[in-house]
């Protein structure tokens, strides 16, 4: 490929394309040949003779970028289910019909108790601008040929972020996600409630619809970070109850303006708006006051004092705006009492926030916030006598009073964030429930322990506690943590009191401790458990409360289907059955998160696509689940679900897969979230990247940026040929199986292990060498040998070698059974993706060769050795500080030093610098840095998601 001109992106693609062509056919007499990297080479050559240059490069990237964006958006849009948004509708008002079709008392049972719940989280996937989502989700709203305005738009945008977001713009996206979320919900009640008129001409202004509750966590989720303080999480709550308040006040104001009411309902409807205006500027006052810092005595107590003092006009609750509405109601015609009743439904659901919030602790959290209550020893667990000893003390334990006092100077983390959840309770929201989310939970004596803070801290009533089942241990114990949850008294009572088992499964985490194809089939196993425990211990009257939390991207359990699939593959059709053959209600919550998981929502026609593509999966039939296949033929599933999980054991062990997720891998990643890369925890900070240390979005985006998710379709190969001509009919015949393997036959589609391998061959010394020795390029070849002599001690390439090999053995039974069915992707893009990784390949080895022209002695951080070792691991941001201390491009003049009495023979102090240097190799460093990491973001459009 010769280049003696100014190229276009699409003339530079098309070349591209052709040679990458040409070198496949070179495994026609050459098995091994790797057409990636040959590519690579290819290109790196082309800069290296400067017939290509870095803004060639950095114009097809964006190219690539812009266009893998725009087909990751379009198939959301099909997925959403907003080019069927008139059936989905039709299909949310049949199933209203239907539910009417049993009578009143059915009907409201079922319209006023939630069965969904849409949890929005801060999970670090905000690896795409606010500009650049806001203009994919006009995008998407757009049909197909009535996007080329937004097309163009994102032309203008750059993809790589300066830094990643703060928790303050994490949280300003979650607010306008929720808006569309609630004006979603608010339409979905409309349709319940014109079902109700016309089937209960006399009942149905009684209604309050409530199918669906939405949840957030961000600002509130501390598992694994100490960055939240209770002041940040207590101001982040105000402005919600200042934002909702606005929200109700506004609606209630253009419900005046339409009239057609009676005098008394018009009254009441003043007297409405008059008290949520007096509540919003109480908030706006509570708010201002905790805005300053707190840390300072004087402030905390204005603003405590002010909190907690005795006004007409602040709400804690809505009790009044409901009575008032209710009175409204009395004399409105049709139309407005509807309306009327949209609004009464919306604060019952939101109550004085913009959500439902969930607090998150970790398990260790609690454990050692109890161990001295308890009794307990750092090797305590849930045996029997420490049992038989905190069920006494949680029962007898006595309500102690507390103030802002106790909240500031608390210093464990789970008592600190009981008493900020007993002093929102008390002052911000006395009636909407908050969940305590408890990560990691291995045994039942943590919720217990949880349960005893609540009662010291008066919030039984008030806090749903809810263990989250993510470990192996957790997942394979669930179901028998839950029965000694149950079999424990005090427990069982506290849940019958609340009407509410709550727990949490974690397809993210699972997927990192033991394979996400194996963690699915425990979590189904779990719930299973769940629906068994509920009937065994007569908690019929009891919702269980089931919170799937799963990502977007498919190795965190992000379904590649719609939503109907997306919801099936978390919670599945087989496992709902459960619990409805039981006569246990269930709410099901699913999780969207992050910047990627808020696109679903991301304009008003998308999230009233998807928020009905919910409903409608929610409440879908599943009366023959139990006849599908996979079930029926249950002991060839054990054996597949057995192989599967064993086979991802192995590799998590395997020294060979934990390189991979080392230091190169982790720094090609870019800032996505506020929350860290690893868990905040106790200990040496060893193990860095260990795949059980590393946090399941890292380690899943790790995979993406080798074109190798492992962790979902390692030992697909071996359970496959445990009987290929059985597990192919099992494609063939069970939906759930089909479920599970369509998610496996995607990510095989988008694996490339030529990729792999030659990232293996890019720190490989053989290939510097015969680069040197070929000829071809003389005026590199003692540089080449350079580099070759400073990669002699590396491991790399025999390490991910011998990972591939491993990894392809078993992709050739895969291959043969699951990437011949139907399930195979069908818009995956290999070309594309191998063009972004020999692109990137070649910047990498353009960044060695320029870093063989730094001096070979010099600083410690700074000699031509230590750069080039640690470029294996990609450091190159404390690359660049380093060289940038050492080699500034100027250097001003120290006035002082001519200052001194005694003079110096030798010249010190004078102005000077590196601007050599710095032109020739930081520069084109930090330029080759930028573009390595834009061809990251490129390659995640291709799955979807960031991780």
């Amino acid at each position: 490929m010769t280049i003696t001109r100014a190229i276009k992106s699409d003339e530079l693609l098309e070349r591209l394309q052709k040679r990458l062509s040409e070198h496949k056919k070179d495994m026609d007499q050459d098995p091994q040949a790797n057409a990636v990297k040959v590519l690579a080479y290819d290109i790196s050559k082309d800069v290296e003779e400067r017939k290509l240059a870095f803004r060639h490069i950095e114009e097809l990237v964006k190219q690539l970028s812009d266009r893998g964006a725009i087909e990751r958006i379009r198939r959301l849009r099909r997925r959403s289910g907003l080019e069927q948004v008139e059936a989905l509708e039709a299909k949310v008002t049949e199933i209203a019909k239907a539910q009417a079709s049993k009578g009143w008392e059915s009907f409201k049972a079922w319209a006023e108790t939630p069965g969904l719940g849409i949890v929005l989280t801060a999970h670090p996937t905000f690896s795409l601008s606010r500009d650049i989502r806001n203009c994919l989700g006009a995008l998407a709203s757009k049909k197909d040929g009535e996007f080329d305005e937004e097309a163009e738009e994102l032309k203008s945008y750059p993809y790589l972020p300066k830094r990643a977001p703060t928790l303050l713009e994490e949280h300003e996206d979650t607010q306008a996600t929720l808006e569309r979320i609630q004006e979603s919900l608010n339409r979905i009640n409309t349709k319940i409630l014109d079902v109700a008129q016309k089937n209960f001409e006399k009942n149905w202004t009684e209604l309050t619809p409530h199918l669906a509750d939405a949840y957030s966590w961000v600002g509130y989720d501390i598992d694994g970070r100490t960055d939240i303080s209770w002041g940040d999480a207590l101001r982040l709550r105000l402005t919600e109850k200042h934002m909702q308040l606005g929200r109700y006040l506004k609606t209630a104001q253009a419900l005046q303006t339409k009239g057609n009411l009676e005098a008394k309902s018009e009254e009441a409807l003043e007297t409405l708006i008059d008290k949520l205006s007096d509540a919003q500027s109480s908030a706006k006052r509570d708010l201002t006051l905790f805005e300053k810092d707190i840390t300072q005595p004087e402030n905390l107590v204005a603003a405590a004092n002010n909190l907690t003092r005795d006004s007409t006009r602040r709400f804690t609750n809505l009790d009044l705006a409901i009575e008032l509405i209710g009175k409204a109601i009395e004399g409105a015609d049709e139309s407005l009492t509807s309306s009327l009743i949209v609004l009464r439904a919306q604060m019952v659901a939101f109550g004085l926030g913009t959500a439902r919030i969930h607090f998150r602790l970790n398990a260790r959290h609690v454990l050692s916030a109890i161990r001295p209550i308890f009794g307990m020893d750092q090797q305590s667990s849930d045996n029997r006598t420490l049992l038989n000893k905190a069920t006494k003390l949680t029962k007898s334990v006595k309500a102690q009073p507390v103030n802002f006092a106790s909240l500031a100077l608390e210093k464990s983390t789970a008592h600190e964030k009981m008493i900020l959840s007993a002093q929102m309770h008390k002052y911000i929201d006395d009636k909407t429930p908050i969940r305590l989310l408890i990560a990691e939970t291995e045994d039942s004596l943590v919720p217990l322990g949880v349960l005893y803070l609540a009662r010291l801290y008066g919030l039984e009533n008030h806090l749903d506690i809810s263990p989250l089942f993510e470990t192996a241990d957790a997942l394979n114990n669930g179901g028998r943590i839950i029965g000694k949850m149950l079999s424990n008294p005090v427990y069982k009572d506290y849940v019958k009191s609340r009407g509410v088992f709550a727990i949490q499964t974690g397809f993210s985490d699972a997927g990192r401790f033991m394979g996400q194809i194996p963690a699915t089939l425990a979590i189904e196993r779990l719930h299973s458990h769940f629906a068994h425990q509920m009937e065994k211990n007569e908690m019929q009257d009891v919702t269980a409360l089931v919170f799937n939390t799963h990502g977007e991207g498919l190795g965190r359990g992000g379904h590649p289907g719609n939503i109907q699939e997306r919801v099936d593959y978390a919670m599945s059709p087989w496992a709902i059955h459960q619990f409805e053959k039981r006569g246990v209600h269930l709410c099901h919550e699913v999780s969207f998160q992050g910047g990627d998981g808020f696109l679903w929502f991301q304009t008003p026609s998308l999230s009233g696509a998807t928020t009905h593509s919910l409903v409608a999966a929610r409440y879908a039939d599943r009366s023959e689940a139990e006849d599908d296949s996979f079930y029926t033929e249950n002991d060839f599933s054990w054996d597949i679900f057995r192989t599967i999980g064993s086979e991802q054991d192995s590799l998590y062990r395997d020294p060979n897969y934990i390189t991979l997720l080392g230091g190169f891998g982790q720094n090609l990643l870019i800032p996505t979230g506020s929350r860290a890369v690893k868990r905040a925890s106790p200990g040496s900070g060893a193990d860095m990247f260990n795949p059980r240390q590393l946090r399941a979005i890292p380690h899943n985006a790790i995979l993406q940026q080798f074109g190798t998710p492992a962790n979902i379709i390692f030992g697909i190969g071996r359970a496959a040929a445990i009987d290929s001509e059985k597990f192919e009919n099992l494609l063939e015949t069970s939906a759930r199986a089909r479920s599970i393997f369509r998610l496996a036959a995607t990510s095989m589609g988008r694996t490339q292990f030529s990729a792999l391998t030659a990232y293996g061959r890019l720190f490989d010394p053989g290939f510097w060498i015969s680069r040197a020795l070929s000829g071809n390029e003389p005026v590199l070849a003692e540089r080449s040998l350079i580099v070759a002599d400073t990669l002699s001690q590396s491991n790399w390439r025999s390490q991910i070698m011998d990972l591939a090999n491993r990894l392809r053995m078993d992709q050739y039974n895969a291959q043969a059974t699951l990437g011949q069915s139907d399930l195979a992707c069908t818009d995956c893009d290999p070309e594309t993706l191998k063009i972004l990784h020999a692109l990137r390949l070649a910047i990498v080895m353009k960044m060695m060769i320029i870093v063989t022209d730094l001096p070979a002695i010099g600083d410690e951080n700074t000699s031509q050795m230590n750069v080039l070792q640690r470029l294996q691991t990609f450091q190159i941001d404390s690359i660049l500080e380093d060289l940038r201390q050492r080699y500034p491009e100027k250097r001003d003049a120290l006035s002082w030093t001519e200052d001194l009495v005694e003079k110096s023979g030798v010249k010190v102090g004078g102005s000077g610098g590196y601007p050599h240097i710095s032109g020739t190799i930081i520069k084109p460093l930090q330029r080759a840095s930028e573009l390595v990491r834009q061809i990251t973001i490129a390659i995640t459009h291709h799955y979807d998601a960031y991780g």
